[in-house]
């Protein structure tokens, strides 16, 4: 099967080199790219820090080793490990998604957490136990499709990549019916919108939950 992958780099390029490991094709076009902000550590500290996205470890830069002895309550297992391989002490993988991970929270002996964040985020709702600070660390800025590739199908990361790719793909005249989608939550495929050949969400919001729904390569 030929893929079209659109997640940001440095995730892109991992994601392809497992599809191809796979016996697919992969086409690496990212729809969007992230850049540090600067930020100022809040005072006081808090009791423990939520990191949503590896994309906040990566671009946190140099104020964030005032944090990393504090306890860090990441989205998930890729997350986790990020802030692990950036000189967190104790970095914890949640449930998969950011409403998920403060419910967890919520149980946990951390009342007052700062959030490392994108400037675009997912609305939750903070349970009323907890006190959460968010500091904006990066930001997503969107990049067009430059032509319509020659695949059969798109893998998609995020709510956002996935409007985007909607976008481009009708901007660019290409056909729905012809592309099947395989995302990686039922959010992130509802916001491709409808008219695809096909669309499946993974089981659980990982990438690997994601390839699990590619067929076998011939």
């Amino acid at each position: 099967m030929r893929l079209l992958i659109v997640r940001p780099e440095p995730g892109a390029s991992g994601t392809a080199a497992r599809v191809r490991a796979m016996g697919h094709a992969a086409t690496v076009q990212p729809l969007l790219a992230t850049e540090a902000l600067d930020w100022v550590l809040p005072a006081p500290l808090p009791d423990a820090v939520l990191i949503t996205s590896a994309a906040a470890v990566r671009h946190a830069g140099p104020a964030v080793a005032g944090l990393q002895h504090l306890p860090a309550l990441c989205v998930g297992e890729a997350t986790a490990t990020a802030a692990r391989a950036a000189g967190w002490q104790a970095a914890a993988a949640g449930p998969g998604t950011v409403q998920a991970l403060l419910d967890d929270a919520a149980r946990s002996p951390h009342r007052r957490l700062l959030h490392l964040a994108g400037e675009d985020r997912t609305p939750v709702r903070v349970p009323p136990m907890l006190t959460v600070t968010t500091v904006i660390v990066y930001r997503a800025v969107l990049h067009p499709l430059p032509a319509l590739p020659a695949v059969d199908a798109v893998l998609l990361h995020s709510p956002r990549t996935a409007r985007q790719f909607a976008a481009e793909w009708d901007r660019l005249g290409g056909r729905r019916s012809s592309l099947r989608l395989f995302a990686i939550s039922p959010a992130t495929l509802a916001a491709a919108g409808p008219g695809w050949a096909s669309g499946e969400a993974a089981a659980a919001p990982a990438e690997a939950a994601l390839l699990a729904m590619l067929p076998e390569s011939l």
